[in-house]
């Protein structure tokens, strides 16, 4: 349980950090003289970053005790984050936000290995929820953090205030991460790591550039997107021929096991509604309310709370009843509570519009923990690790693609309500409408999904052999 405490408050520490860039980028576009195009690849760059690294993490992992991998991540994490406090322009600031991000997608499938790892099913449900809430709460306390500190001070001082977090959980882990595993000596495959890299990236870039409508890209969205599939496809094949002599830098056998393939499919379609509604919501609150920095961070903090507090229950429930009736509960939740967002209009009371946004929250955190239990827990201990690259990998794409569906889609239709004569914010108020419709049509396919999943939990490796 310390180990998993340790691993809990880093993967809050890193995901907190990766949400500050939000309400921060105004300030820094005028400090470094930069346009906001060039702004967003502190955003871009670092989800492409993840998309490459994240699936190397089950090599890492099955190549390295854990304690060296976690080191190894947070020690990345923590020079990021120096050189971003000192860095003089874009470019240093930058390359210290990749640094960070490599950092990122190392730590975050770790603890999710770990749990899986080090908790025995019956009690899997419960401790399983303590991660998701440091990966729920954290994009939630993530604007008003960040609000806060640049109510007082320059924008450096967000990551000097996240520096001490940083070496701390470093020099906490270092000292207590005991578990022994069973290394093995796994070649690294160069082929696999370029195929990885290139596909993954493209992918990213391509969903994060049509969602700043492609204009201004090098590449075309849909051209790097292409690329993307091509690549990734080959990856796979590539996968898959090498896991024949156990020499997969990311094993495909979990897809094999229909419990993680549906959790899997549901989670993609699930977070690509989640992302791109907490994505708009704060820039809505802005532009369309009223609201300032801070206002729209104090309103997204009481979704962080509910989070905590309903993913403790869950967890304590999905130990008794299994993933299906959460998961179906909850898909129901939060699709009833996109629609109705969809149908507030811009004069809404903001307290209508708190409780709507609280409601989806509810649903959401019904979901979450049934479905990474419910994926990771039914893979054995080879596949594990790669089954934890897999699914946040997904998460990374699902990101990408729902913050550039949905911001796409509300800029396309505020463009209408604006041609049409309506102000800029209430135009954009009337655009989120249609991208939060969009959100529950993704939330409903999920929903139809979620009928597949087991109604108990499935022990670990029960589905599949080693080898």
């Amino acid at each position: 349980m310390l180990t998993i405490s340790v691993l809990v408050v880093s993967t809050f520490t890193v995901i907190l950090n990766e949400m500050l860039m939000g309400v921060a980028m105004p300030r820094i576009m005028v400090d470094l003289l930069i346009t906001a195009f060039t702004a967003q690849w502190l955003t871009t760059a670092y989800m492409l970053t993840m998309a490459v690294v994240i699936p190397a993490t089950g090599f890492l992992t099955e190549r390295y005790q854990m304690r060296t991998v976690f080191t190894l991540a947070m020690a990345l994490f923590a020079v990021g984050t120096l050189v971003a406090i000192v860095a003089p322009g874009f470019e240093t600031l930058l390359v210290g936000r990749v640094i960070q991000a490599v950092g990122t997608a190392i730590v975050i499938p770790l603890s999710y290995t770990a749990m899986s790892t080090l908790v025995p099913e019956s009690r899997r449900g419960s401790v399983m929820a303590m991660n998701i809430v440091a990966t729920s709460a954290a994009p939630a306390l993530g604007p008003l953090f960040s609000g806060v500190i640049l109510s007082r001070f320059d924008w450096p001082w967000l990551f000097i205030a996240i520096l001490p977090l940083a070496l701390a959980t470093l020099a906490l882990g270092y000292a207590t991460i005991r578990v022994r595993s069973d290394a093995r000596k796994v070649a690294l495959d160069a082929l696999s790591l370029v195929l990885s890299g290139v596909g993954f990236a493209s992918l990213v870039y391509g969903l994060a550039s049509l969602g700043e409508g492609g204009g201004h890209t090098v590449v075309s969205p849909w051209t790097s997107l292409l690329l993307g599939v091509v690549v990734v496809a080959a990856f796979v094949a590539r996968q898959v021929h090498l896991q024949k002599s156990d020499r997969a830098q990311l094993d495909m056998r979990p897809f094999k096991v229909r419990t993680f393939s549906v959790a899997a499919f549901i989670m993609l379609c699930f977070m690509i509604a989640c992302y791109g509604m907490m994505t708009l919501m704060p820039v809505i609150l802005q532009t369309s309310y009223g609201l300032s920095t801070v206002q729209a961070g104090l309103f997204m903090v009481p979704g962080g709370v509910t989070i905590a507090i309903v993913s403790a229950v869950v967890g304590r429930l999905y130990d008794r009843i299994g993933p299906r009736p959460l998961v179906i509960t909850g898909a129901v939740i939060d699709a009833a509570g996109l629609y109705a967002l969809s149908t507030l209009a811009p004069g809404t009371a903001i307290e209508l519009l708190l409780v709507t946004y609280l409601f989806i929250i509810v649903g959401q955190a019904l979901m979450w923990t049934p479905l990474f239990a419910a994926s990771l827990g039914v893979l054995n201990a080879h596949l594990l690790p790669h089954g934890s690259a897999i699914v946040n990998t997904l998460q990374q794409l699902a990101g990408a693609a729902g913050i550039a569906i949905m911001f796409s889609i509300m800029g396309m239709a505020s463009r209408l309500y604006q041609e049409g004569g309506e102000a800029v914010g209430p135009a954009m108020a009337h655009g989120a409408q249609q991208a939060y419709l969009v959100g529950c049509g993704f939330v409903l396919v999920s929903l139809l999904a979620a009928l597949l999943l087991p109604r108990r939990a499935l022990a670990a490796g029960v589905a599949l052999p080693a080898h």
